[in-house]
């Protein structure tokens, strides 16, 4: 801060003492100020990589065990221009015939020809699809075709009719269509108007034998018929487990184009080994990622000095040991053939990190498939102990949090002798240049009165 101008009475330059005397006492302190804040920094992005890494393991972990990851099925189908299936982790491995019979399929009702110009006078429009209804209310001005439909499909209270408009040579037709398939939902319209209205050429009932409008395509549900015994049928083109844990996304018909039956489908649902190893697989590469940062950010080398900036650091240490004995500790509960991780091919090198032998790891996806499952993802399962472990560690009340927390409350304290320095350094620098200031007017006043002398003297 620049006190006042540079004296004129000593001749010396104030603002550039004073600036040194505050700089020197004020750079030292500061710089070890700066350089604890700096170390903290660096420490704290350590903590933040560490968590990082080791939540990523976390997460895996629940992953498999949450999301049935150690579980999973496929289900394949050898035609799937007929239909293609899908499968939960709960779905029983086999192979099953499936025939589709039948498409579901939405109610399509159209009318006769009338002008697009011509006005249909007023009445009302009760319109039900299944068992839903919505009134259409239509003003004498507002009933032209154009203006039915739109307030068909502008209705607050339409569950699912589509109105449309189309034309031919003959004129235009009005076509009313359900957005939803399957028997029960038909679409129905009783006029309210005079009858010799042109709104009621717009009746329809599926159960009349006579109505003002047609059919295009009636209402129907889909139905399958699996290994040849089985009738199944719903109301969208997707069975729901019929076959238990599968669904059966129908696409056509069995029978070809042509009239010719074509054989039933083959829905093969299986065990997913492939998604189970990959699972494996991806904790041992997050677990090892782990070890790489936390060997990166402890480590120390004797020969270069070079040192991590969580050397020495108990986390590590404890983390680190807290997983080791977690990999060779048995599971209680878990199945026989699977209790620890070495039985599924899981062992730790010479250097610490995991490695697989996928020869045990494929035996037992082969011949262990739900035990490998019941290990990792039972509820107190191999995925559930590690979980646990790591947030002992991440969670907000966790040890790395607690160092974090530390760190961050040293940063605040830095923050606050930074303030003190600058306010008093702020001080320091007044009070000293209020000194020269004095000085310099007494020196002034004391060249005054030796000249006053001075002129007084015989010359």
């Amino acid at each position: 801060m620049n006190i006042g101008a540079a004296a004129t009475a000593s001749g010396l330059d104030i603002n550039k003492m004073v600036s040194s005397i505050v700089e020197a006492e004020k750079v030292p302190k500061e710089a070890r100020i700066n350089q604890q804040r700096d170390n903290i920094d660096v420490s704290i992005s350590a903590y933040g990589k560490l968590k990082s890494s080791l939540d990523d393991m976390k997460n895996t972990m629940s992953d498999l065990r949450r999301n049935h990851t150690m579980s999973t099925r496929t289900a394949s189908s050898d035609n799937s221009d007929v239909l293609t299936a899908k499968a939960s982790h709960e779905a029983i491995p086999g192979k099953y015939n499936v025939k589709v019979e039948q498409l579901a399929q939405s109610h399509k009702i159209v009318s006769g020809t009338f002008d697009e110009d011509d006005k249909m006078g007023a009445g009302q429009l009760a319109i039900s699809l299944g068992a839903s209804q919505f009134n259409v209310d239509i003003a004498e001005d507002e009933s032209k075709i154009i203006d039915v439909v739109r307030l068909i499909n502008r209705h607050p209270s339409n569950t699912g009719v589509m109105a449309s408009v189309i034309k031919d040579d003959v004129g235009a037709r009005l076509v009313l269509s359900a957005d939803k398939s399957g028997e029960q939902n038909n679409i129905k319209v009783r006029v309210d108007a005079p009858i010799t209205s042109t709104l009621q050429k717009f009746g329809f009932n599926h159960n009349n034998d006579i109505n003002s409008m047609r059919e295009m395509q009636a209402a129907g549900d889909a139905r399958v018929v699996i290994d040849g015994l089985a009738v199944v049928t719903s109301d969208t083109n997707i069975i729901e487990d019929a076959i238990k844990g599968v669904d059966l996304n129908l696409v056509a018909l069995s029978d070809s184009t042509d009239g010719k039956e074509n054989k039933d489908v083959l829905v093969d649902v299986a065990y997913d080994r492939n998604a189970v190893g990959g699972a494996v697989e991806q904790f041992v590469n997050t677990y090892n990622q782990f070890f790489d940062v936390s060997r990166e950010l402890g480590k120390f080398n004797l020969e270069t000095q070079e040192k991590g900036p969580l050397v020495g650091d108990s986390i590590i240490r404890t983390v680190d040991n807290q997983l080791r004995t977690a990999f060779s500790s048995p599971v209680e509960g878990a199945p026989e053939t699977i209790k620890t991780l070495s039985e599924l091919g899981v062992t730790s090198t010479m250097a610490g990190r995991l490695e697989i032998d996928y020869d045990i790891l494929d035996k037992q996806l082969e011949q262990n498939f739900a035990d490998v499952g019941e290990f990792f993802g039972s509820r107190d399962g191999f995925a559930r102990r590690i979980e646990d472990l790591i947030h002992a560690h991440t969670g907000i009340t966790g040890s790395i949090k607690g160092r974090q927390n530390s760190l961050n409350e040293q940063v605040t304290s830095l923050n606050s002798d930074q303030s003190k320095l600058d306010r008093r350094m702020e001080s320091v620098q007044k009070r000293t240049h209020d000194q020269f200031t004095a000085m310099d007017k007494a020196m002034g006043q004391m060249k005054g009165q030796l000249n006053s002398m001075m002129s007084m003297m015989p010359q």
